[in-house]
């Protein structure tokens, strides 16, 4: 599975097991590509959510970001820590809360900021990151409702304030999850194949995003 992320995000081969979090099994990601001076830092909120018991060292979930070619890849939260019990979101039992994500650009250039989520150790208990107030690019907030100006992989979708949790910049946030959609499940891509996957989520993708995942 780490290698469809990996691909689709860029990565070298085994990077994202590499992070030292565990074997992840499935996961979603977004990814989008922009130019940027030296100097120039990106900046982006995000907010880890699971399911997991906390601390979990077996099914390690976690999120991560990567900033290409030069920034490398790095985790933004895992299930191995103890955070805050969700009261008021029937999806997750628990959040990390809104933290800020920084990187200084370190040559002008193009570049390619990746976001995912993924599961570790099962396919059943699910982890989510939600996404918002992006720096960099085009459609950092998601006010248009979709993911104009940016590529997905997975169960993604723009959530408002009725996902229970509120966006740090506008009205929507992103929120990707770790367990796939039934009819997008990554391991489906043995058969599949990954073009068909990633076709499938652009189909998606046309109709109406706004939605809560069930």
């Amino acid at each position: 599975m780490e290698l469809v992320l990996e691909n689709f995000l860029g990565q070298p081969s085994g990077t994202i097991d590499g992070l030292g979090n565990g074997n992840a099994t499935q996961g979603s990601a977004i990814k989008q590509t922009f130019s940027a001076s030296a100097g120039q830092t990106v900046t982006l909120d995000w907010n880890f959510l699971t399911n997991e018991a906390t601390p979990n060292t077996p099914f390690n979930d976690f999120a991560f970001v990567s900033v290409l070619p030069l920034g490398g890849t790095s985790t933004l939260a895992d299930t191995n820590l103890r955070f805050p019990l969700l009261g008021n979101n029937a999806r997750f039992n628990g959040e990390t809360g809104y933290n800020t994500f920084s990187y200084e650009i370190p040559t002008t250039g193009t570049y390619t900021l990746g976001l995912g989520v993924v599961d570790v150790g099962d396919r059943i208990v699910s982890s989510g990151l939600l996404v918002d107030n992006v720096n960099v690019g085009t459609n950092g907030s998601f006010e248009t409702g979709d993911f104009l100006g940016w590529e997905t992989i997975g169960n993604t979708s723009v959530a408002d304030s009725t996902f229970g949790i509120e966006p740090t910049d506008g009205n929507s946030q992103a929120y990707l999850e770790s367990v796939p959609e039934p009819s997008t499940i990554l391991g489906s891509m043995m058969v599949l194949g990954v073009g068909t996957l990633l076709k499938r989520t652009a189909k998606r993708q046309s109709g109406s995003v706004k939605e809560r995942i069930g």
